[in-house]
């Protein structure tokens, strides 16, 4: 499913300086703003946003800065094949989701039933992650046959 394939290039030193420092100015920001949310307990709010931030924030330092020289892109990675069994998945199942939408939607309608949305949005979703991740396993098993 990856459309990228790592090399044995490296980048310019000064790049991954540039990703680390990138990756603790936004984790600083992110913990400052958590703790700012919580003055009671500032430092350890901010503490906990850390540690939070810290992966993604160094994880997009090196995809700005490291990765253009790390990876190369692979000119036919939306052409693979579990690529065309997730789009698949996807179609099917937002017809599936679309079905029980409407057929929910009428159920409350003819019977004037009142229920909050939130809960209703939330299986919505939930229906829709379970029916892509079934409907992704039985294409590729009958792909593998």
């Amino acid at each position: 499913m990856s459309k990228a394939s790592f090399t044995s290039r490296r980048a310019p030193f000064h790049h991954y300086v540039l990703a680390v420092s990138l990756g603790i100015i936004l984790t600083m920001a992110v913990s400052v703003l958590v703790g700012a949310s919580n003055p009671d307990d500032f430092w350890l709010a901010a503490g906990i946003g850390a540690l939070c931030a810290v992966y993604p924030a160094m994880s997009l330092g090196a995809k700005v800065f490291v990765s253009n020289h790390t990876v190369a892109r692979d000119a036919h990675g939306e052409q693979s094949v579990e690529l065309q069994w997730m789009r698949q998945a996807g179609a099917g199942s937002f017809i599936d989701v679309l079905v029980a939408t409407i057929a929910a939607a009428m159920v409350l309608v003819i019977g004037r039933i009142a229920v909050d949305a939130l809960p209703i949005l939330l299986a919505l979703v939930g229906l829709s992650a379970v029916d892509v991740g079934a409907r992704y396993l039985v294409i590729r098993h009958r792909a593998l046959k």
